[in-house]
């Protein structure tokens, strides 16, 4: 098996170090454990995260926490998938015992484990995962589009959601930020509220996408205070700076809700003003195997469609360093 493998952890510089290596094939070590054949893997901002040290792994260590495949093997007890079955992979592994996971939030389990972020993920040609974190595709599924899903869309779905409770007919919904989740947030929003969507992003590009994806109006984030004003029902941040906190803040409205998804920067706000407005603040991350289910049916019946940019898997530098200049619009995908 070839996988994409970090052997060292950059110190202060901005060059990713990848090296292809050969490793055993997997096989399922437990009754309910299955093994992936990867088909895609997502290109996301935690693996430049990892890169850059600011969360910690051990070495040597494999990418890779978005991902689809098809079933290569199956433990003795698994009865929910069949060998040569297309799936969608949900970014956590667990047992479903803990309160948490009983309540429904997988995110939350105590014991879980994040393919990609503390065990070997999806940069690779096979995954060890586990049939409960498994959902089944029809066998004609564009699997490339269905891993941007299990994290990018996920996080920007659990984030529509939040914001659909301030959202009605005639309500204004933003959405900062019209990357590889944003994008998603544009289309997702349409599909669940009236609310007229403003997509907010300093690249014509992006601005241009978000406009291809649904969004009535796409603005810089200069033009945001002439667009929407201080009217916004909610404000769904994928950017996660100083700057467009204090942006998305300043553009809601009496009892709006500001929700983080990107992370970087901090929030700054004057009590004061939190009460007045009655603002609510409130972060996601990730989301439930539930709602990633319902995202997949929005996506297979084409009310969301992924914008997917494909590197080989070889390749993986290369997407990294286009992620980390910004110079992707959509979601990139590896392909073993």
């Amino acid at each position: 098996m070839r996988a994409m493998v970090i052997t060292d952890l950059p110190d202060g510089v901005s060059r990713q170090r990848l090296s292809m290596q050969e490793r055993p094939q997997p096989e399922p070590s437990g009754p309910f454990d299955v093994v992936v054949r990867v088909a895609a893997a997502g290109v996301c901002r935690s693996d430049l995260h990892i890169l850059m040290g600011e969360m910690p792994v051990s070495v040597p260590h494999v990418l890779g926490h978005e991902n689809s495949g098809r079933v290569h093997a199956v433990g003795s007890m698994v009865s929910a998938v069949g060998v040569g079955e297309p799936v969608l992979c949900y970014p956590f592994v667990s047992d479903g015992l803990s309160p948490a996971e009983r309540r429904g939030v997988d995110s939350a389990a105590p014991g879980r484990r994040t393919p990609g972020i503390d065990c070997d993920g999806g940069y690779a040609e096979y995954l060890l995962v586990s049939e409960r974190s498994l959902i089944p595709l029809p066998v004609d599924a564009d699997l490339a589009a269905m891993a941007t899903l299990s994290d990018a869309g996920l996080a920007a779905y659990r984030g529509c959601r939040k914001a659909a409770a301030s959202l009605g007919p005639g309500s204004l919904a933003v959405v900062m930020g019209v990357g590889g989740l944003g994008h998603l947030a544009v289309q997702i929003l349409r599909s669940m509220s009236a609310a007229r969507v403003v997509a907010v992003d300093t690249r014509i590009e992006a601005r241009d996408l978000a406009l291809a994806c649904g969004a009535h109006e796409a603005c810089t984030p200069e033009e945001l205070g002439a667009t929407a004003g201080s009217q916004a029902d909610a404000v769904i941040d994928f950017v996660g700076t100083d700057e467009s906190a204090s942006t998305a803040l300043a553009s809601l409205g009496f009892g709006g809700s500001y929700i983080a998804v990107g992370v970087g920067g901090s929030l700054t706000a004057p009590i004061l003003q939190l009460v007045a407005n009655e603002t609510r603040i409130e972060g996601v991350y990730v989301g439930t195997f539930p709602e990633l289910v319902e995202l997949t049916q929005l996506a297979l019946r084409g009310d969301v469609r992924p914008v997917v940019v494909p590197y080989p898997l070889n390749d993986a530098d290369r997407a990294l360093t286009d992620l980390a200049e910004g110079s992707i619009v959509g979601r990139a995908v590896l392909v073993p």
